[in-house]
């Protein structure tokens, strides 16, 4: 059974974050490791507030899987403020492991996930990490190009591959019509195409990003991790396997 560390933050309702990354590792058969970046107030109607896990305990956090746990992969998400950042940093440089990066850098109501003063910092963890999982409006943000168009995708996947990113997998969740998932590397483009699934989803970026976490422990080839993780998603939005639906959420807590 291979290790996979999230580094993330906790979501109480188990639709996002370390609760949702924990649930993908176990699915695929992954043995889940942790190092919390903070903790969100939040329910199915969103985030009211963050409080992030002090530093030097986070540091400390690190430190011991680098030393003692020592996981297979990694998977990222919200890195909450710069210290984070450099202590992800640190992290990386010493590990030597593949590594999945989520930039998330907003909710989906807009709470900010990552303080805008660290979002360049982010930048810094591109060439240390195998992927890097941006949704359309993240990929604006870090690319600075409006994603109006395919011409704009590629403009905008080129400059992250400038700014370091060894890959990039586009999601395309928020496109309208058919979603369509893009991924970029050396230079070539491999497009995955899905069905809309209908009601509204929370937690799909952390889902995908995680199951190519534990592929890539596994020792698959990217492309392979990424095709692998794909299909699982796809198959656990129509099956019993993902239930961290806001519809769910709020259905049961009605």
């Amino acid at each position: 059974m291979k290790k996979v560390l999230s580094i993330a933050a906790s979501d109480p309702s188990g639709g996002a974050g370390i609760e949702a990354d924990l649930k993908v590792f176990a699915q695929l058969g992954g043995f889940g490791l942790t190092a919390i970046t903070g903790l969100t107030v939040q329910g199915p109607k969103g985030i009211e507030k963050i409080i992030p896990t002090p530093k030097e305990e986070f540091r400390r956090i690190l430190e011991i899987h680098l030393t003692e746990t020592k996981p297979d992969a990694v998977k990222i998400g919200a890195l909450i403020d710069a210290e984070h950042i450099e202590a992800v940093k640190a992290f990386l440089f010493q590990v030597k492991i593949p590594a999945v990066l989520d930039p998330i850098l907003l909710s989906s109501t807009g709470y900010e996930l990552l303080e805008k003063s660290a979002w360049a910092s982010l930048e810094g963890l591109f060439p240390l990490v195998s992927l890097i999982t941006p949704n359309l409006m993240e990929a604006e943000l870090l690319s600075g190009i409006k994603l109006q168009n395919e011409e704009n995708r590629i403009q905008a996947l080129k400059r992250l591959e400038q700014k370091g990113a060894g890959a990039i997998l586009l999601k395309g969740g928020h496109l309208r019509g058919e979603p369509e998932d893009w991924l970029w590397q050396e230079g070539k483009l491999k497009k995955f195409q899905h069905q809309r699934i209908s009601g509204e989803i929370h937690g799909t970026g952390c889902a995908l990003s995680s199951a190519v976490a534990v592929y890539l422990a596994e020792g698959l080839a990217l492309p392979e991790a990424v095709l692998r993780a794909e299909q699982y998603l796809e198959q656990a939005l129509n099956s019993f396997l993902y239930f961290s639906g806001v519809k769910y959420l709020t259905h049961i807590f009605d």
